[in-house]
């Protein structure tokens, strides 16, 4: 099965946020693997083995870190992270996106239409990052 794994994954993920603590809280809400928390940094991980890395804003050690930014929709400005599910349908996104708001998330309606192949919604996170959540393209093939 190794072989079979793409060659390569997204290591790590950056984000500066002004409360790590209820930024950690919300991203294991969501479903990310809590990995820990250290002082003024908490880290999540994603499928695949990503590790977002959730460092406190006003830490003077980080101050040479730059915030990492992957969104990809123009009308959502504020996104600045798009997540993919494990599902490939509408009808999986829909499911994941009620499991949301049973934990008291607020996510926006699912898009009309799709976005290159994708359907979508998004949120905010404590900080006012956009989050877009999708469905997932890949084939069969682990990742």
């Amino acid at each position: 099965m190794e072989n079979r794994l793409p060659a390569a994954a997204l290591g790590h993920f950056v984000m500066k946020v002004a409360n790590v603590e209820a930024s950690y809280e919300f991203y294991t809400g969501l479903g990310l693997r809590p990995f820990g928390t250290f002082p003024g940094l908490a880290v999540v991980e994603l499928r695949g083995g990503t590790h977002m890395l959730l460092f406190q804003k006003d830490d003077d050690r980080v101050a040479t870190l730059l915030n990492s930014h992957n969104g990809q929709r123009p009308d959502f400005s504020a996104e600045k992270i798009d997540l993919m599910i494990a599902g490939h349908a509408k009808a999986d996104l829909e499911r994941y996106r009620v499991s949301l708001i049973d934990k008291g998330y607020s996510p926006s309606s699912i898009a009309d239409g799709e976005l290159y192949g994708h359907h979508y919604f998004s949120l905010l996170d404590p900080d006012g990052n956009g989050i877009s959540f999708y469905t997932s393209h890949s084939g069969d093939e682990p990742v």
